[in-house]
C-alpha cells in the first residue's frame, strides 16, 4: 500500500476539515447543545461553553485535520472515488472504526448518552469529509 502525499489535493483536504469543523460546532452548539452540556452535568449549553478550555478548540481542529488527512491517504491508497465509494468508505471509517472503538469506554462509564450524540456527530462528520474528498480528486 502506497501513502503518496504529493497525490493529495491539498485543497479538498482544507475544504473537508472546515466542513468536518462546520459540522462539529453545528452538532455540539446548535443541535445538541442542551443534552450535551447535560450529560456533563451544567446547567445548560452556555455554562458548559463557559467551561470549556480554550485549548479544546485546537485540539478539535487538529484532530479533524488529522482524520481528514488519514481519510484522504487512504482513499488514495484504495482508489476510491465518486459520491458513493467515498460514502461506502466514510461508513467503513465511522462504524468499523470510529463507534466500534467509542462504544465499549462509554458503556463501561454508563454513558451511552454520550456515545450516542458523539458518535452521531462523528459518523456526520466522516461522512462528509469521505464524500468530499472523494468526489473532489
Amino acid at each position: 500500500m502506497d501513502f503518496d502525499f504529493s497525490a493529495l489535493n491539498w485543497l479538498a483536504v482544507l475544504v473537508s476539515v472546515i466542513a468536518g469543523q462546520v459540522i462539529s460546532t453545528l452538532w455540539f452548539v446548535v443541535i445538541f447543545a442542551a443534552p450535551w452540556a447535560e450529560e456533563y452535568g451544567a446547567a445548560d449549553a452556555k455554562q458548559h461553553t463557559a467551561e470549556i478550555p480554550p485549548y479544546t478548540y485546537g485540539l478539535g481542529v487538529l484532530s479533524t485535520a488529522t482524520l481528514t488527512l488519514s481519510i484522504a491517504l487512504l482513499q488514495g491508497a484504495l482508489g476510491t472515488s465518486g459520491a458513493m465509494e467515498g460514502i461506502m468508505l466514510g461508513l467503513v471509517v465511522a462504524v468499523g472504526f470510529c463507534c466500534a472503538t467509542m462504544l465499549p469506554g462509554q458503556a463501561f462509564l454508563k454513558r451511552l448518552r454520550v456515545f450516542a450524540i458523539a458518535a452521531g456527530s462523528q459518523t456526520v462528520m466522516i461522512l462528509a469529509i469521505s464524500t468530499i474528498l472523494a468526489v473532489w480528486k
